[in-house]
């Protein structure tokens, strides 16, 4: 069965992300690509456009001494919509992270345009951010 091109621009955006490529993340990134962040952590709510993102990523990286890894289990998907499992680990103040999450991206024109995370445990993940 032949993968949705979509499929690989999903795919590019991931390994962009785990090798923190800004420069091919925002190569794929619609200008106003926003992250939705479920939960009640410090990072819950939309994040919109590069600056915030970029704010965002940069955040992350700093709190968790660049500890954060993220591995690829699949992505699906076809049209309109991509979504990609995997599993994310880090390290801060003592705490481990390990868990498995999701991403449904929107995908228009070739660009990505939204993407809503969701968690195995959305309590595992806030607590870790608290």
């Amino acid at each position: 069965m032949k993968l949705h091109p979509n499929v690989a621009i999903v795919r590019r955006f991931y390994h962009a992300f785990i090798s923190r490529d800004t420069t091919a993340i925002w190569s794929i990134a619609g200008e106003d690509l926003a992250f939705h962040v479920p939960g009640r952590s410090k990072w819950a709510g939309v994040h919109r456009g590069r600056e915030q993102l970029l704010e965002l990523f940069t955040r992350l990286g700093s709190e968790t001494e660049r500890s954060v890894r993220m591995t690829i289990h699949d992505i699906v998907g076809g049209e309109n919509h991509v979504v990609g499992l995997h599993h994310v680990t880090a390290t801060m103040k003592g705490r481990s992270l390990d868990i498995n999450g999701t991403a449904v991206c929107h995908v228009k024109d070739g660009k990505i345009l939204e993407v809503w995370l969701s968690w195995q445990s959305q309590k595992v993940f806030d607590e870790f951010w608290s």
